[in-house]
Parts: structure tokens; C-alpha cells; sequence
């Protein structure tokens, strides 16, 4: 036996792991920017005009516990229901396949820490939310409930 034979398999093995790690760290990576911009379409361009709308509708002690939305301020709740829905539907991308990893290291449990404050925020929000004299009341096989299913999902309990 020659040296090939014997150290051939090996190096091609430990050729094979490694690159199957370099795959996995490429794919942590992009999941890791996928997170980076769900969080931005949550905090910035449009969606954040539109959640200072709303914040400033429900934050505004004049207006008491029940907040009659005017069509503005409806519409830009809908804006930012809309980027809950989408982030909870990338999350189902992500949902698994790190779940081995610890915090820091798992894109969705990440992405689950920075969307949480803000999930909690418009949960109080809708449940003050009327339209003229009706109570809002989200369809839960409507887009607009996305913000339902990753409140469950994320822990709040929706």
C-alpha cells in the first residue's frame, strides 16, 4: 500500500467536512442578513412613517383607551401589520434549522429577540384599536393577522 491509498480517503473526507461547514456558514450568514433586513423594513423607510402615525395615535393620553382610527392612521397600521406578516413568514424559513445553536448564533431566535417589543407594542395597540364605533377586529385567515400567528410563535400569546 502507498501513501495515496492509505491518506487519499482521509484528505478527501476532511476536505469534504470542511466544505460542508464553509456551505453551513455561508448559509448562517445570509439568514443572518435576511434577519438584518426584516428588522430595517420594520424600523426604517415607510413602514416607520407609518409606525409613528400609529404611535402617535395610541400614545396620545387625549384619545383615551379607545382610539378611534381615522383612515390615515388605519392605513398606516395596515403598513405596519403588513411587515408583521412578512416577517413571520420568513421566519418560517428560518424556523429549525438552527435550532441546535445558541442565541447569538441562531438567526431565528435573533430575529425573534428583535421583533418582540415591537409585537407586544401592537398587540396593546390593536386591542384599543376602534374603527368609528367597532372594536378592530383582525381575520385570522387575513394577511393582517400575521402579527397573531408571530405573537404565538414567538411567545406572547396572542
Amino acid at each position: 500500500m502507498n501513501f495515496s491509498e492509505i491518506f487519499g480517503p482521509i484528505v478527501t473526507l476532511v476536505l469534504a467536512i470542511g466544505a460542508g461547514l464553509f456551505s453551513l456558514n455561508n448559509v448562517r450568514r445570509t439568514d443572518f442578513e435576511r434577519v438584518r433586513q426584516l428588522h430595517a423594513d420594520l424600523t426604517t423607510g415607510p413602514v416607520s412613517e407609518a409606525r409613528h402615525v400609529v404611535g402617535t395615535a395610541f400614545d396620545d393620553p387625549a384619545r383615551g383607551d379607545h382610539v378611534q382610527l381615522t383612515l390615515a392612521e388605519l392605513e398606516a397600521l395596515y403598513i405596519v401589520l403588513w411587515s408583521f406578516e412578512r416577517i413571520d413568514v420568513a421566519r418560517d424559513t428560518l424556523l429549525g434549522r438552527w435550532r441546535w445553536l445558541p442565541r447569538a448564533a441562531n438567526p431565528r431566535r435573533t430575529l425573534d429577540a428583535s421583533v418582540k417589543k415591537h409585537v407586544r407594542m401592537y398587540l396593546g395597540y390593536l386591542d384599543r384599536a376602534y374603527v368609528g364605533q367597532q372594536k378592530l377586529v383582525l381575520r385570522t385567515d387575513s394577511s393582517e393577522a400575521g402579527i397573531l400567528r408571530l405573537a404565538r410563535r414567538i411567545g406572547l400569546h396572542a
